[in-house]
């Protein structure tokens, strides 16, 4: 894994209400953006020297109409959702689902089915740590998934190239 990469995992709510977004450099190198830090200068300084971006689902494009910034002609955005269904066969692209074929383990499993009882949570300052726990395994897990695929499948940075979002 290398140190110009990022892996994003945003929340948010219908119509792009982004309220929370979990980034991670590696599984040692992870944090969030919420509140006040939710803003466009933490999210460039985030992103800033790096190469590539990794997602899982639509959150490129969610975070650039959220902040009004273009992503995709300034970095290598990947969607890993579309790389995994070019070569998993599962019955469900679902992350928590794929987790499991991959035996990774999750501590947080509530909101994978319901989303929207994070955002009815996130305004209740009980429960608001358990969302944090769990966007943050999604962007953890995901780094773990993406190295098993990535070596599994022989994914090199010349499909990446080919296969980026645009």
């Amino acid at each position: 894994m290398s140190r110009n990469e990022i892996y994003i995992d945003a929340e948010w709510y219908i119509g792009g209400d982004v309220f929370l977004i979990g980034y991670a450099s590696h599984d040692k190198d992870h944090g969030q953006l919420y509140d006040s830090y939710l803003n466009v200068r933490h999210f460039n300084k985030l992103i800033r020297e790096k190469l590539y971006i990794y997602v899982y689902g639509p959150d490129i494009g969610v975070l650039e109409k959220f902040y009004g910034i273009n992503l995709r002609d300034n970095f290598i955005c990947v969607n890993l959702l579309k790389i995994f269904r070019r070569h998993i066969k599962a019955r469900s692209y679902k992350l928590a689902d794929i987790e499991k074929m991959f035996g990774i383990r999750r501590n947080r499993t509530e909101y994978k089915k319901s989303i929207f009882e994070i955002w009815n949570d996130w305004h209740r300052p009980a429960k608001r740590e358990r969302i944090l726990e769990y966007n943050q395994e999604d962007v953890i897990n995901l780094i773990k998934l993406w190295k098993i695929i990535r070596e599994e499948y022989e994914i090199d940075d010349e499909y990446l190239l080919k296969n980026r979002l645009l």
